[in-house]
């Protein structure tokens, strides 16, 4: 059993893409974006590639752990990979990416699920179409791109979203959480938010640089340890945290202060924590810690229960199924984190 007051928390940026694929950057100069951003964790995804495993390779640069693992595209069904998993054709059936994914122990999640593209920005849809599938480790429900580019719905609010790159960061998308709470209902489906950072250019303009899109929507990841210094055995730590659920989708804009936990307990005898699948029975309750004063909302199998503000949280869980917070801050109660569940089965 691990205990959530114990974990060690990181912050990390992921679906990021450098020169290997379609990202306008170096790996060192995305690296120093990184950094200069007071992130934890890099986690590169270059598109059906691993080359940048070779330049300069992962391992700790500074304060920042710089990790490799990709992104497999089909022309939809994109899939991100972490852990130490070679490349597959991006041709192979989707059940055979998923498969060969868990086959090396990776985590694997499906990206953008309802990411539809957007003509005035010249962005193609890239949602998860082959939903006959089963076997992914979670899906990404926060996607920066895609995110802010369905805030591009004319001329002028495209010149106007090309100047504020959070924008539509406020809210996660409903029709994804409501994916990802569909899902929840059957088995652990875990969420996390990436960036999908490019750094695109136009001309002499960069578009999303490296270190803005690192400001926006990251993944908090929970582990039992901290992590070493040998960047395997960090790494293993990290894709643990992914598989199990130990993840918070966190907007940065709004806040990237360390300290949210959430955990389901039992008579003070039994502790479970976030991303815990449990045998239902009378008794359990919900509670959360956050580390400044938010407006806490409790969510069961997608459902409004209750709202709350303070910096701690306690609500009994009278029923099965899929229980997750969002916490809420400042005057216009943004959403900031985005719990994994606890699933009551």
């Amino acid at each position: 059993m691990i205990d959530p007051l114990q974990w060690y928390e990181y912050r990390v940026v992921l679906h990021v893409h450098s020169r290997y694929s379609d990202g306008s950057g170096s790996v060192p100069e995305i690296l120093a974006a990184a950094q200069a951003a007071g992130v934890d964790v890099l986690w590169l995804t270059d598109h059906d590639t691993r080359a940048a495993l070779a330049d300069p390779g992962p391992g700790y640069y500074g304060h920042v752990l710089c990790l490799v693992g990709t992104e497999i595209t089909p022309p939809t069904n994109h899939y991100l990979v972490f852990g130490d998993v070679p490349p597959i054709e991006p041709s192979q059936p989707f059940s055979e990416i998923i498969r060969h994914v868990a086959s090396f122990g990776g985590a694997g999640f499906v990206a953008h699920p309802e990411d539809r593209g957007n003509r005035m920005a010249r962005l193609p849809s890239y949602r998860w179409t082959d939903r006959a599938v089963d076997g992914f480790t979670g899906l990404e429900v926060r996607n920066h791109l895609s995110d802010w580019s369905r805030e591009i719905t004319g001329l002028a609010r495209g010149l106007w979203a090309a100047l504020h790159p959070y924008l539509g960061l406020e809210e996660a998308r409903g029709d994804v959480l409501a994916l990802w709470d569909t899902w929840g209902k059957t088995r652990r489906v875990v969420g996390i938010g990436g960036t999908d950072a490019h750094q695109a250019r136009v001309g002499a303009f960069r578009i999303f640089p490296y270190r803005v899109s690192f400001r926006g929507i990251r993944t908090h990841l929970y582990t039992p340890r901290p992590l070493p210094r040998d960047w395997r055995a960090a790494e293993a730590l990290l894709v643990d945290a992914l598989k199990t659920g130990r993840a918070s989708v966190v907007n940065a804009q709004a806040g990237s202060e360390l300290g949210f936990r959430l955990w389901a307990e039992r008579h003070g005898d039994r502790i479970e924590p976030m991303g815990s699948e449990i045998a239902y029975s009378p008794g359990w309750k919900l509670c959360g810690l956050a580390p400044v004063p938010v407006f806490w909302q409790l969510y069961h199998q997608g459902i409004l229960q209750a709202e709350e503000p303070g910096t701690l949280f306690q609500w009994p869980l009278t029923a099965p199924g899929v229980w997750r917070v969002v916490l809420r801050r400042g005057r216009h109660r943004t959403a900031w984190i985005y719990s994994n569940p606890i699933y009551l089965r």
